[in-house]
């Protein structure tokens, strides 16, 4: 966590000339009639980033910040084939592709003069992306179960693998076909057990003693779908997509942070090099702790400004990113195809 004096440093340095060049009325005067292109996930999802980030940011400005829907490596194609005149001038993007991104040199570096908001962002999300970038909203992979049929669930992944295996219920877990099932399981769990991205045979492991009482999920409807079916009574899941079944009348289903930490899944904001200089008050705006809130009471995912207070239902809810785990994405991107095959072989399924 940064310290307060640092943070009190940065949040000084910040206004001697990037509130100015951000905030003020000059800016906004030139910002009228402009236009800025971002992206956003669809559903529920481009509704948040209409009305926490670009509504405020179209406010502040007076500019237009048009919204493209798809995904995250498609937006990263656009602008990778295009560098001198990317056509978005701010992407949302996992973390992995980020790290990727940062290292092909296609994307700005974030800094406190640029962005003001980013000196209540822990180090820990910037430093993650090099600085070219920062996660500004994150979940967590955890313990989801019924309350109904799990009465005492377990507290640490090492509970859960002995108590499946023992067959107190059968599991669902993500399958190898998942494309975050290499971080949310075999890394998270390898971890829990004493391995890590060197060693993940503790999870392997644990599989063989699992086996016959586990079922796998292809998508996270899947997953809802065992579980509210009787096909299965725990499993490994998000929390924000726990809540979200919760929030939508699923009141039996209930979650936890494994004691040992789970895996954090997040969500990373970028600027491409060469974007519109506009850009920078609308990633600050994603950045800000009012934007911030809002998309996190939308979503019932946790965000990372350390100034954002959450009503008592959602604080309840949010893990803090202090007791799980930031995946280590570059070392895990190296021995990924390694651990898919070594899955096939001993897991199948």
């Amino acid at each position: 966590m940064i310290k307060l004096t640092r943070r009190s440093f940065l949040r000084t340095s910040s206004l001697l000339g990037a509130t100015a060049v951000l905030t003020g009325s000059s800016f906004q005067t030139m910002a009228q009639r402009s236009e800025i292109t971002v992206t956003a996930l669809g559903g529920i999802w481009e509704e948040a980033v209409r009305k926490a980030f670009v509504a405020p940011f179209e406010q502040k400005t007076g500019a237009k910040a048009n919204v493209l829907l798809g995904s995250p490596p498609q937006w990263l194609s656009q602008i990778e084939a295009n560098p001198q005149n990317p056509p978005i001038d701010v992407v949302i993007t996992t973390p992995d592709l980020a790290i990727s991104a940062a290292k092909t040199d296609l994307m700005d570096t974030f800094t406190v003069e640029r962005l003001p908001n980013l000196a209540d962002i822990p180090r820990e999300f910037t430093d993650a992306l090099s600085s070219k970038g920062t996660v500004f909203d994150y979940g967590v992979a955890g313990i989801t179960y019924n309350k109904n049929t799990v009465k005492n669930p377990p507290k640490s992944f090492g509970e859960f693998v002995d108590r499946t295996a023992a067959g107190e219920w059968v599991a669902s877990l993500p399958g190898i076909s998942y494309a975050v099932t290499p971080i949310m399981l075999v890394w998270a769990m390898a971890k829990a057990l004493g391995g890590g991205v060197e060693n993940v045979s503790p999870f392997f492991d644990a599989m063989k003693k699992m086996r016959k009482n586990v079922i796998f999920w292809g998508g996270p409807n899947d997953f809802f779908n065992h579980l509210s079916s009787g096909e299965a009574d725990i499993g490994i899941y998000f929390d924000g997509r726990t809540w979200a079944h919760y929030d939508a009348g699923a009141t039996w289903i209930d979650f936890l942070n494994p004691t040992e930490g789970g895996s954090i899944n997040a969500l990373a904001v970028q600027k491409p090099k060469n974007a519109k200089e506009l850009a920078w008050a609308y990633v600050d705006v994603m950045l800000s702790p009012e934007s911030q809130l809002m998309f996190a009471e939308m979503l019932n995912y946790p965000v990372t400004n350390t100034k954002v207070r959450y009503p008592p239902h959602l604080e309840k809810r949010f893990t803090p990113w202090q007791q799980a785990h930031f995946p280590p994405y570059e070392k895990i991107a190296l021995v990924r195809s390694e651990w898919v095959d070594r899955w096939n072989r001993e897991i199948g399924g």
